[in-house]
């Protein structure tokens, strides 16, 4: 009798010991590669859950966590997400607009019984895409996810740029976005004091570059990423920064390292 509780518990162990370096060796986020075509990505851990969005092969997510066989992961510019525009205060201009409650749904579609992405808390500021029939489409929301069945993702890289991760933006705070801790590329020029319209650039003219500041419709410079510039993309900014020598003139307008930008309201 001793001997089969053995053989039993040397049989439990070996179980566990063969699953559990799968999980525990994880680490999150990582940046994960679509390894099927047309994978459907789900409001929940399980087939059961709505189909929200779907991703061709080599399509790239950040994988946030995991419940048992299905990886969370941070919602792509594709996937649909909803709040009730009474919800909302919308800020001038109609580009953003702070949620008024307290743990609010995000929807996957315009529907209070749609699948929730997960809440937002009161304050968080959020960019507005549409609004129609009491709902605005919002551009994808930090603290809301999707998932995806682990057998149609595999890890590319542990180390996922800051520009890729959708930051939470609350309270006073989110009209700035603050860089100052980055420090600045060697032999810039003094900060600078810029106001303009943000815009995305149809063709990047370098790497880490997406993006550039109009002023009066003519003069323009080019903006170094930082993680929250997309929030401000079609809004007029006040901008402080250094324009980064150009020696080479590898650009047509002077680039500037960001320090502080700032919606104009």
């Amino acid at each position: 009798m001793l001997n089969k509780i053995s053989t039993v518990c040397s049989s439990v162990f070996l179980i566990v010991a063969f699953i559990a370096p799968g999980f525990a060796d994880e680490h999150f986020p990582f940046l994960a590669e679509v390894s099927k075509e047309s994978v459907n990505v789900r409001a929940g851990p399980n087939t059961n859950f709505e189909k929200i969005d779907k991703l061709n092969k080599g399509s790239q997510v950040v994988v946030l966590g995991r419940s048992y066989e299905w990886y969370k992961v941070q919602p792509l510019p594709s996937t649909k997400a909803y709040i009730r525009s009474d919800y909302l205060r919308v800020l001038k201009g109609g580009a953003f607009a702070f949620v008024l409650g307290d743990n609010v749904n995000v929807r996957s579609s315009p529907n209070s019984e749609a699948a929730s992405l997960g809440e937002v808390k009161k304050g968080t500021l959020v960019k507005i895409l549409g609004q129609a029939n009491g709902w605005s489409s919002l551009a994808p929301v930090s603290g809301t996810a999707a998932w995806i069945h682990q057998d149609f993702l595999k890890e590319i890289s542990a180390d996922v740029p800051s520009s890729l991760l959708i930051q939470a933006v609350k309270g006073p705070s989110a009209l700035i976005a603050d860089d100052s801790s980055q420090a600045a590329p060697s032999a810039v020029s003094p900060w600078v004091s810029l106001r303009g319209t943000v815009e995305a650039l149809v063709q990047s003219p370098g790497a880490g570059v997406r993006y550039e500041i109009v002023m009066d419709n003519k003069s323009v410079f080019y903006l170094q990423d930082i993680p929250q510039i997309p929030y401000f993309c079609n809004t007029v900014v006040d901008v402080e920064g250094a324009i980064i020598p150009d020696p080479q003139k590898k650009f047509m307008y002077p680039l500037l390292h960001i320090n502080k930008i700032a919606l104009v309201l």
